[in-house]
């Protein structure tokens, strides 16, 4: 099921969804149209922040990686959708969708109840 956030919401959803996911492995894929391109794989995340200029300009950043030197971003422009997809509550994947139709899906490796997982992880 996937659930469309109202763009109220985005900043403080971004913000909790990272601290929950913290670390967690992700693949981030690109979709345009028919075609789907892997930006990365099984990589951590490390967060997903809203950027403004001030104005009326805005951007999502994902930012994913962990080891010294290779963090990878990945900045969504734009940005007119955020849809949650999950099953039985527990959260599968995150689509972003900017104005221009692309979309990026940052997807779990393995989606599990973030209450499970507490405390497994430094």
């Amino acid at each position: 099921m996937k659930r469309e956030l109202a763009e109220p919401e985005w900043e403080q959803f971004l913000t909790s969804f990272t601290m929950q996911h913290d670390r967690w492995l992700v693949t981030v894929e690109l979709l345009r149209g028919q075609q789907r391109e892997i930006e990365t794989r099984d990589e951590p995340l490390e967060g997903l922040t809203i950027r403004t200029d001030g104005g009326n300009r805005r951007e999502i950043v994902v930012t994913t990686g962990g080891a010294a030197g290779r963090h990878n971003h990945f900045v969504i422009d734009d940005p007119r959708h955020v849809r949650v997809a999950s099953e039985n509550g527990v959260d599968q994947a995150l689509e972003i969708e900017e104005s221009g139709g692309d979309v990026t899906r940052i997807a779990f490796r393995s989606a599990i109840a973030p209450e499970l997982v507490d405390g497994i992880a430094p």
